[in-house]
């Protein structure tokens, strides 16, 4: 900016034009004082004038200041904003969340008429949802006459997806179709992981197929978010084709790759990707550390973990934070080292555990029934959070396998007592590009009876070959029958159903469920798979399992 105020300082006669780009020239090379300095020296000033140095704040981060000159148009009456103030400010509150300003400048744009175009709509949809206020964005954007332009709805979209409301994301991208409202890449961008929480497949895939089509730059964020939908979709190999395919690899595309490979259970190939990064002379990060740690929990390679994690502090100079610590909990318990959990919990950890550390403990003790340590997880838990279920759910299963059913019975008691409800489980399939979601038991599909056909007949094929029912996992008190019941209706046995009703043989079959799978589903889905010949791939809160021929990828081993 030295040039430039020499040749301001030249000039013979300085209007407010000249006064103004020079105010919005400082601003726009981060040089605040400059810029506030040639405001105050302005003999006279007009609306762009306030409108620069608003600008000028908001772009470099002061939004106490730019709020504060706001207040002194508004307050003061010094000058009337006009709509360019407003989309100013609007980008501010919504980075810091100001949302009480922020209805304060939509009921102004309101009060003094000022007209909301396209681009003003998509502002104050963007501040509304990054400031928690869906409805209210919601409201603007039904409003908007321009919804033509797709940059009137990416902002929606995004916000939905923020705010992990997935399925109403997945619902307004089909709107815009319905619309005919062409996607651009923002909008790709933005809806991709709606489509990897749901596991929509076809559309994804179409997503995907509109991008080579519409020739939009393949680069590493859209790579990144295409590896993510594809490994969560349960497509490994078509997400180390796009991961091939990107050419300028981020650090995040990379981390993206490492972890679809690890929750596939695909551990040595994510430690090979890992050693090609380093290779190349790549930057990792703490999600990379992260995911190589769960890649090698997922598929029992405990001493390269352990390796690994002394490598953080002795290699790598870098501080373990506490999702490192819990990945390696993780990875001590699913391999029964639950002494040494413990121990590293209480006795070498630099940082204070946190929910999900004492969930990988509590939940390993489950897998190995160990009740000592069990107890000792789930009083740590239930401190840390009194209304969660895991803590109850999980205890009364360890009791119950290791024959304390009366300790079992009078934890789920206290569960009922404190009010404290378990989370629901369900499970959804996709099929003809719809994405069918199904509760335990439930009675709300259209085909029911269908499906519930199809479960019994499974059930009988399934006992003909030996298969009997774990009543164990059921946590109520029923008798028998009712237990048995109970457990034929799982909401991934009854999306099982549905997909063996809606494919033909030889077709996969992908589950999307919300919690992990209980032991006696994964012995149900490997007998599915052998008897009826379909490749079974079920994504549950953990990981992967691919089932085929009667056998599971985990190797039981999750």
């Amino acid at each position: 900016m030295g040039i430039a105020q020499e040749l301001f300082d030249s000039m013979p006669e300085r209007n407010l034009v000249s006064w103004n780009v020079l105010i919005s020239g400082y601003g726009k090379c981060g040089d605040v004082p400059g810029a506030k300095r040639v405001f105050d020296e302005m003999g006279v000033r007009d609306i762009v004038s306030w409108n620069s140095l608003i600008s000028c704040y908001a772009r470099n981060g002061f939004a106490e200041d730019a709020f504060g000159v706001l207040r002194d148009c508004l307050v003061e009456g010094v000058m009337m904003p006009n709509k360019v103030t407003v989309l100013s400010v609007l980008p501010v509150i919504a980075e810091y969340g100001y949302v009480v300003w922020g209805r304060c400048v939509h009921a102004f744009v309101v009060k003094n008429g000022i007209e909301v175009d396209s681009v003003l709509c998509s502002a104050l949809v963007d501040m509304y949802s990054k400031c928690d206020c869906l409805d209210m964005a919601f409201q603007v954007f039904e409003s908007n006459a321009f919804r033509g332009n797709v940059a009137s709805w990416n902002p929606m979209l995004a916000g939905l997806v923020r705010n992990e409301r997935f399925e109403e994301a997945m619902d307004l991208f089909r709107l815009m179709q319905v619309e005919k409202v062409q996607p651009d890449y923002v909008t790709v961008v933005a809806v991709l992981p709606a489509i990897a929480y749901t596991g929509a497949l076809s559309l994804g895939k179409w997503i995907h197929f509109y991008v080579k089509k519409m020739n939009v730059g393949m680069n590493a964020i859209l790579g990144s978010a295409l590896v993510d939908m594809y490994s969560k979709c349960g497509c490994i190999e078509l997400a180390l084709e796009v991961f091939a395919a990107v050419e300028d690899k981020s650090t995040e595309l990379w981390n993206a790759m490492i972890t679809g490979l690890a929750i596939h259970g695909r551990g040595k190939d994510a430690l090979r990707l890992f050693s090609q990064m380093q290779a190349e002379g790549l930057k990792f990060d703490d999600v990379t550390i992260s995911a190589v740690l769960n890649a090698c929990s997922h598929s029992g390679l405990v001493d390269d973990g352990l390796k690994f994690f002394a490598a953080i502090k002795d290699v790598y100079k870098m501080t373990p934070n506490v999702q490192h610590y819990g990945c390696l909990v993780d990875l001590l318990g699913r391999a029964g080292r639950l002494k040494d959990a413990k121990d590293l919990i209480c006795n070498n950890m630099s940082i204070k555990p946190d929910v999900i550390i004492w969930k990988s403990l509590l939940g390993a003790c489950k897998t190995h029934g160990n009740v000592e340590i069990g107890e000792f997880a789930a009083k740590h838990l239930t401190e840390l959070l009194p209304n969660d279920s895991s803590s109850y759910v999980l205890m009364s299963s360890i009791y119950d396998a290791s024959g304390r059913s009366n300790d079992a019975i009078l934890t789920r008691r206290k569960m009922i007592n404190e009010g404290v409800r378990k989370e629901p489980g369900f499970s959804s399939i996709e099929s003809g590009g719809v994405v069918h979601k199904f509760l335990v038991a439930d009675q709300s599909h259209p085909r029911k009876g269908e499906i519930y056909l199809m479960l019994d007949e499974m059930i009988e094929k399934l006992k003909s070959r030996g298969y009997v029912p774990n009543k164990k996992l059921v946590l109520f008190d029923l008798h028998d029958k009712e237990k048995e019941h109970a457990i034929f209706h799982h909401s991934e046995k009854l999306a099982i159903a549905f997909g063996l009703i809606n494919s033909v043989p030889g077709d996969p079959l992908r589950i999307v469920k919300n919690l992990r799978m209980c032991s006696d589903c994964h012995i149900f889905m490997k007998l599915v798979s052998d008897i009826y010949d379909h490749e079974i791939v079920v994504r549950d809160h953990n990981r992967f399992h691919h089932f085929m021929n009667g056998k599971c990828s985990c190797m039981d081993y999750w």
